[in-house]
Order: C-alpha cells, then sequence, then structure tokens
C-alpha cells in the first residue's frame, strides 16, 4: 500500500483536487448568495480539514508520548505543518466570500476572525520554533496544547454577522450533502499530503537520531 501511495501520490492528490472542483462546479447556486455559495462551501471545507490537521497532530503528538517513535514523531510534525497550512488556505478563501458577501476584505471586528488569525500566528510560532529546535517531544508537547488551544477558541468564540453554523443548520438536505461531500476530498488531500511528509526524511529528529528516539526504541 505504501509503495502504492508513494508511485501514485500526485495522481491521487490531482484527483482528490479534481473531485473537489468537480462538486464545487456542479452544486446549485443559493437563493440569497447566489454562486459565491461554492466560495463559502470551499472555504468552510478547508476550515475543517485545518482544524482536523491540527487535532490529529495532537493526538499523534500524545500517543509519541506515551509510546515514542520516529514515525509518530514524524506523523506529528507533518500533520501540524499540513493542518496549519490548510487552516491559512480556508482564512484566504474567506477574503473573497467575505468581500463578495458583506463588503469589506476582511471583517476585522467579526470574533470567528479574530480566532482564525490568533490560530494562525499561534500555529506559526510552534512550527517555526519546533523546526529550530528539532526535538521531537518538544514538537509533541507543542502540538498536543496547540490542539487544546484551538478546540477551546472554536468551542468559546461567538459571532456577530457570522452564522455560528451556516452549513450544519441549513434546511436543505441537499446543501449539507454537497458539504459532507466537499469534505472528503479535502480533508483527504490533507491527509494524503502529511502522509507524503511523514515519509520523507524525519521532519523532527530527536537529540539522539532521526531514527532512534531517546528511550534507544528503533
Amino acid at each position: 500500500m505504501t509503495s502504492f501511495l508513494r508511485r501514485r501520490f500526485w495522481l491521487i492528490l490531482g484527483l482528490c483536487i479534481a473531485l473537489a472542483a468537480v462538486i464545487l462546479i456542479l452544486m446549485p447556486g443559493e437563493k440569497t448568495l447566489g454562486w459565491v455559495i461554492k466560495i463559502v462551501y470551499l472555504h468552510g471545507a478547508l476550515s475543517r480539514a485545518g482544524m482536523v490537521g491540527l487535532w490529529a497532530a495532537g493526538i499523534a503528538g500524545l500517543i509519541y508520548l506515551i509510546r515514542p517513535r520516529p514515525a509518530l514523531a514524524r506523523w506529528t510534525a507533518a500533520l501540524l505543518l499540513c493542518g496549519w497550512g490548510y487552516w491559512a488556505a480556508h482564512f484566504l478563501a474567506s477574503i473573497p466570500a467575505t468581500r463578495l458577501t458583506w463588503g469589506p476584505w476582511v471583517a476585522w471586528g467579526e470574533p470567528r476572525v479574530t480566532m482564525t488569525l490568533q490560530v494562525l500566528v499561534a500555529g506559526l510560532v510552534v512550527i517555526v520554533i519546533t523546526r529550530l529546535l528539532k526535538d521531537a517531544r518538544f514538537t509533541a508537547a507543542a502540538a498536543i496544547l496547540l490542539a487544546v488551544a484551538v478546540a477551546f477558541l472554536v468551542g468559546r468564540t461567538g459571532v456577530l454577522r457570522h452564522p455560528l453554523d451556516p452549513i450544519g443548520s441549513s434546511p436543505s438536505t441537499l446543501f449539507r450533502l454537497v458539504y459532507l461531500l466537499l469534505l472528503i476530498p479535502v480533508v483527504g488531500s490533507m491527509f494524503l499530503i502529511a502522509w507524503r511528509l511523514a515519509q520523507g526524511k524525519a521532519a523532527v529528529a530527536t537529540p539522539m537520531s532521526a531514527t532512534q528516539d531517546s528511550t534507544g526504541v528503533v
């Protein structure tokens, strides 16, 4: 399976992107937002993929601290990077969506925007520091703390104009189904890229070596 994914990585990634594009193209417009709903849905799917990636990094980091393995260290770093990358992409996708629906490019007074930027900055700081230190245990602990912080911020952040859950609360079964279908290739591509990164040289090496953790277990 690993060798198949390695040989077909770009093909599978391209299929994920193509599938997401087809879903967005074919989905109907919404009576209020029209075709702009497609950007909103992409923004939402990227947001979910980013959150899943950051939470998965925290889970991988926790497992690594309990049972250190080089592969888990690589997965933690890879998921951390991919989760942050998709979170950043979700913010970029929100800019045209905000412009076309509300008027400004960025709704600076919106709590959800503030929360998004807080996660972006915190994630970037964590990634830079872990890359500089190159310590798997520190990376694991940092990923756990970031995952907890993201869950806390997402859970407690209120809204002003931004709907709390516009897709989940939609009365349209079709739109909810489209969103679920869109999540499959978007989240799948995030995990696929993380897998590719984790297969390379150790994303984070322990002070002992890139292939042996500090307990001496290979």
